[in-house]
């Protein structure tokens, strides 16, 4: 049964009430000392450069400055992300507070003047009539708030014409106002991409899916766990026949020579890289293959089977013709020229022979070599590398297939004889000279040459076209790391070939790190435990309050291993000492995550981050398609390293694909799921229904309790299913394999909208209508469509109450969060520590998938039924409203977010309100048709000219949306270059200036001495006159980047940037702190020395406190000397991090009221006594 007025003024109020209960309590609330941290965390943060403006403390005083607040100043303080949300919110005020006006105006009167439902109902009591049925039970349902919507027309009526005059106005202005906020949006992102920091997301691109790696990290590690083993029984054999043994270390991160193995070597040593960190440098030798060769590897290697099975180097032709010398080139020529850098591994002479002598067009080195093919080596580090290029793997170069140049200008000084060919004998009596040049023989490749068909069937032998190879992305990246490469230099070099060697900045590999997140996330875990326990013992000290030793019930099996377990001899359970305990699992920890860390260093993934020195060279890469093989080489823009999902980089492309589309099933098998209890808790809180109910009956009639279950508890309880399902949405995002936090909260946001626009609005409206009208249904089926067009118009009061209960009243105390903060008063009243009751308050965040979805549905809603019920209009004005002032001071005073995706939210958000505007459309189309009025087709011009719109706008914005334009990305780079170049000479100007007072104060101080001596001036200082030249001796750090940022064109990045993209895109697994633990285990020894005395101390002077109050209850006059306290325990007395926040802010007040008394500390002395004693 729909709502009548009187149950949604009810909602109104309660909700209304709500709101001003809420924003009451928050503006009482947020002045209070104890509280004022939590609702303006932003402002108090210490972490925070720029914070925002400063409140008045009056009661109403905040709200204006809110709701002024300057965007520029929004986008500084909290990003472009936060600034476009809350554009949102101003975009829901302009679109409905005109809609408001207009459609009341022109909409309601029509509506209301009409008699449609009287008539209904007229006709429906007639035909009662008729069949001798009561008058008073109709097969429709109607309230008086349904006068209100277009049911109350009549069908043909011409006060139709209202409706459709409005339709045109509304999608007409809801347009313009689009195309306004898309053009403002794309202007704000370019603003801010040009501002973004040099060297971040802004220069780098992730590149996914890179062909070989995995394939070569694998046979590396098998080879490994071979060469172990074999070591391992190799050493066993000889201990047990007593024979001079060998030392074989066989640990996981060093590889040895197998005994009569091939004659390669395996080393692993440990060089600092240009960050500072260790780089293990692994070396594994691949075993020769006794297996007998394929036909396809023997034809195109130019091998024939020998009979036994084993390949044999016989050459096809000992000449290459013309077009053999085209397709001679290997499988990895692409890379000739940068292997010959003082990184790369020397090629045996067999190959070096073979390539030389043009045999065999695409070689595979395991083939040329044969039984040495022992020497073919895959390493994942280079130790040998230079430091100051070891961000890309080395020294790149120009790629080049052909001839060098020394080598070309070579041959063009050698004399050939007349008549005769080079290469061949004198006597020979055929014409052989090379054939005129044509497009026949100077083709690079050899037709049918692609990836799928690679091996053709010729003479019942399966044979590889020459140049297939090099088409296979795959084949010729094995053919790269065979040779040595590592896949760092491999990448590089493969960049550096479409890019220039000069605009590769930076390569870091991406580990899979699966087995050392856990030891991490315990490790850090257990560090923060320690360190608040340990800070809230010093505070204790500090307050002279006593601490007994905390202990920690532990199982028993998990643990078994640790000492301070085992010497209790317990079975299941255990007590054991927290800081005992701790230390020992964090020592254990930390061994085994050095050990995990080596063994992941070896486990590269086939994804990588690539920084370049450009802009431009960053938005050529990440929008262009790098290899004809989608499923190798995938190149999108960087996250923020801060929003990546590490553990989903590894994922290939069609892993994500088969994970995707089992995310879409569960997707819509959950929507199915959730329209069941949605529309039976719809049909079961029917007053009538309920009515029935032998205990229900007289309550539910009640006029409060009817009113409530008619306009509150619906959208309630709607409110309460939806809750979960965001958190539903992002479990499903993680899964499906999304790389980073800005890509999941997208996918909720898309996927939550659909949802709802399936769920709460389709849903609502079928079982709305069906509960409604059943009778009508059972008794007429076939005019299901007359049945909608009555009843859909009635469930816009379910939607207006739906409104007001999300906007007024769950807005409402969202923006109070009253859940969290109760749990934050209780909790910091527990906080051991200053440190542990500040993370309480300071780290606060927010996502776009639980908020953006319930803005965009309120447009879905306010633009569909301000047409049909114009009521709606004022209240979607005030949910946006309300919305606007909590969602700005949150955003701005509090909130901090986990991603800057640089505004790409308002293509999403676009594309929804234009659904919101199609559903409009075609639901008054519907329904204009059902009521029979003739001019209804008229609006298939509006409806044509919405889609043009779209699609317009899309092609106009949405690159820009997500991409940098070239022009504007050179632009920058030319500000940024000529910005940068002059920070670094002022800088290094400085340092100058620095250097010359220096040397100045030196010699001032020696002419003062020796006047003072009466000795004779020392000589006079030439180098106070002397301007030492660029780089000089004694150079400073900024003149030395200045001098290597201005090399070239000037775009490069300097090593000190380089360093940090190198740390920046560094796995945190990878830069946990290790020596945290001896930090933690001296603060305890310290800490812990000194409890048992306070405790001690603490009791003594609680006795020494009850006997002088004894005494004094007597009457007796002698005075009892208090204990005496030990000196030690004053260590922490004026330990800065002890201080609370709140003590500070009191002895700032205090110091600006009393700047003279505030000079003495009072906590400088000792207390007397024990707080709270």
């Amino acid at each position: 049964m729909a709502a009548n007025s009187e149950s949604v003024l009810t909602n109104f109020l309660i909700n209304l009430y709500i709101f001003l209960g809420c924003f009451g309590a928050f503006s009482i609330l947020r002045v209070r000392p104890w509280a004022r941290r939590f609702f303006a965390a932003r402002r108090y943060a210490k972490d925070i450069d720029l914070k925002p403006k400063r409140l008045d403390v009056g009661l109403l005083s905040w709200i204006w400055p809110v709701i002024t607040y300057p965007e520029a100043d929004i986008i500084d303080e909290a990003g472009l992300d936060c600034a476009m949300y809350l554009r949102i919110l101003r975009f829901g005020v302009y679109l409905f507070f005109p809609l408001t006006i207009f459609c009341i105006i022109v909409v309601l009167p029509p509506n209301m003047t009409s008699k449609g439902i009287d008539k209904i109902l007229a006709e429906q009591a007639e035909k009662n009539a008729r069949n001798n049925q009561s008058s008073d039970k109709s097969d429709l349902v109607f309230s008086n708030f349904d006068h209100y919507s277009l049911s109350n027309v009549e069908a043909g009526s011409r006060k139709m014409w209202a409706h459709l005059v409005a339709i045109y106005c509304v999608v007409l202005y809801t347009l313009w106002l689009l195309w306004r906020f898309n053009r403002e949006s794309v202007i704000l992102r370019l603003l801010f991409l040009g501002n973004a920091q040099r060297g971040g997301p802004s220069h780098t691109v992730l590149v996914t899916d890179i062909p070989g790696v995995k394939e070569a990290v694998s046979k590396s590690l098998q080879i490994e766990k071979a060469k172990r083993q074999e070591l391992k029984k190799r050493e066993l054999e000889k201990s047990m026949s007593s024979q001079k043994s060998v030392d074989v270390q066989a640990d996981d991160s060093v590889y040895l020579e197998l005994p009569g193995g091939p004659q390669s070597q395996a080393s692993t040593s440990s060089k600092r890289t240009a960050s500072g960190r260790k780089a293990k440098s692994v070396s594994i030798c691949e075993p020769s293959v006794q297996q007998p060769a394929s036909p396809r590897i023997a034809a195109v290697k130019g091998s024939s089977p020998s009979a036994n099975g084993r390949r044999s180097n016989a050459t096809v032709s000992p000449i290459p013709t013309a077009n053999s010398k085209k397709s001679s080139v290997s499988d990895s020529d692409d890379y000739e020229s940068t292997e010959k850098t003082d990184t790369d591994v020397k090629v045996p002479p067999a190959a070096a022979a073979a390539k030389g002598s043009g045999r065999g067009s695409f070689f595979n080195l395991r083939g040329i070599l044969g039984g040495v093919s022992g020497d073919l080596q895959y390493r994942m580090v280079d130790e040998t590398v230079d430091p100051k290029y070891a961000a890309t793997g080395g020294k790149l170069q120009l790629a080049r297939v052909g001839k060098a140049k020394e080598e070309i200008l070579q041959e063009l000084l050698v004399m050939e004889k007349d008549g005769v060919v080079k290469g061949l004998p004198e006597n020979l009596g055929v014409d052989t000279r090379p054939l005129p040049r044509d497009r026949r023989n100077t083709k690079h490749y050899q037709y049918p040459n692609t990836s799928l068909l690679r091996f053709w069937e010729s003479g019942g032998k399966e044979v590889e076209f020459p140049g297939a190879a090099e088409m296979d992305p795959l084949a010729k990246a094995l053919a790269v790391l065979r040779k040595g490469v590592t896949p760092q230099q491999m990448v590089a070099r493969e960049f550096a070939l479409m890019y220039g060697p000069n605009i590769v900045a930076a390569v870091n590999m991406i580990q899979d790190t699966t087995t050392l997140e856990p030891l991490v996330e315990e490790y850090d875990n257990i560090c923060q435990e320690l360190d608040d326990y340990l800070e809230m013992a010093k505070l204790r000290l500090k307050l002279r309050k006593a601490l007994p030793q905390k202990q920690l019930t532990v199982l028993v099996i998990r643990y078994k291993e640790m000492e301070c377990v085992k010497k209790l001899n317990k079975k299941w359970f255990a007590k054991v000492d927290a800081v005992e305990f701790w230390l020992e699992r964090l020592s254990i920890l930390r061994e085994r995550i050095k050990e995990e860390q080596s063994k992941c260093m070896r486990k590269i993934s086939c994804s990588a981050f690539v920084t370049f020195n450009t802009r431009t060279a960053q938005a050529v890469a990440a929008n262009s398609l790098h290899s004809h093989d989608e499923n190798a080489w995938r190149v999108q823009g960087a996250p923020a390293p801060f929003e990546l999902v590490w553990k989903n980089l590894s994922f290939t492309m069609p892993i994500k694909n088969g994970r995707l589309y089992i995310l879409w099933a569960a997707f819509w098998a959950m929507t199915i799921f959730f329209m069941v209890p949605v529309a039976a808790i719809q049909a079961m809180i029917e007053v009538p229904k309920l009515a029935k109910v032998p205990v229900l009956g007289k309550i539910v009639t009640t006029p409060p309790i009817k009113q409530l279950l008619q306009a509150v508890v619906p959208g309630m309880v709607l409110k309460i299913f939806l809750a979960i399902v965001p958190i539903i949405l992002r479990i499903m995002a993680i899964l499906s394999g999304s790389t980073s936090i800005s890509e999941i909260d997208f996918g909720v946001v898309k996927r939550f909208f659909l949802f709802q626009v399936v769920v709460v609005f389709f849903g609502t409206i079928i079982a709305g209508s069906f509960f409604n009208q059943l009778q009508q249904w059972i008794k007429n089926p076939t005019g299901i469509i007359t049945t909608l067009g009555k009843s859909i118009p009635m469930t816009s009061t379910f939607f207006i109450t739906y409104l007001l209960i999300n906007g007024l009243g769950a807005k409402s105390m969202s923006f109070i969060r009253l859940p969290n903060f109760v749990i934050f008063w209780i909790l910091s009243k527990f906080a051991g520590s200053p440190r542990a009751r500040q993370r309480m308050w300071m780290y606060q965040y927010t996502s776009n998938g639980t908020t953006v979805v319930d803005h965009t549905i309120a447009l879905l809603l306010g633009l569909t039924f301000s047409c049909i019920n114009p009521i709606v209009c004022p209240v979607a004005l005030a949910y946006f409203v309300v919305n606007f002032v909590g969602e700005t001071y949150n955003n701005v005073y509090v909130y901090r977010r986990q991603y800057e995706s640089a505004g790409m939210l308002w293509k999403t958000v676009y594309n929804q309100v234009m659904v919101g505007l199609y559903i409009m459309q075609i639901t008054m189309l519907g329904l204009l048709s059902i009521k029979k009025f003739k001019f209804s087709p008229f609006m298939f011009p509006l409806i044509i000219f919405s889609i043009t719109s779209h699609l317009s706008t899309l092609q106009l914005y949405s690159r820009p949306w997500s991409v940098t334009a070239l022009h504007d990305a050179a632009y920058m780079d030319i500000l940024e270059a000529d910005q940068r170049r002059m920070e670094l000479l002022q800088a290094a100007r400085d340092e100058r200036k620095k250097k010359r007072d220096k040397i100045k104060r030196a010699y001032d101080e020696a002419v003062r001495k020796a006047e003072n001596d009466d000795d004779p001036p020392p000589p006079y200082d030439k180098r106070l006159d002397e301007i030492p030249p660029p780089g000089g001796s004694g150079a400073g750090k900024a003149e030395l980047l200045l001098l290597e940022t201005i090399e070239g064109d000037g775009f490069a990045l300097n090593s000190e940037e380089k360093r940090e993209v190198e740390e920046m895109y560094l796995n945190p697994v990878f830069k946990v702190n290790l020596a945290e633990v001896e930090r933690l285990s001296n603060l305890a020894t310290e800490v812990q020395s000194r409890l048992p005395r306070l405790n001690e101390w603490v009791a003594e002077y609680k006795k020494y406190r009850r006997e002088t109050k004894k005494r004094k209850l007597l009457g007796e006059t002698e005075v009892l000397p208090p204990p005496k306290m030990p000196e030690d325990l004053t260590i922490y007395d004026m330990d800065p991090n002890l201080q609370d926040s709140d003590d500070e802010d009191q002895q700032k007040v205090n110091t600006e009221l009393n700047p003279v008394g505030s000079a003495q500390d009072p906590s400088g002395s000792a207390p007397k006594g024990p707080a709270g004693v």
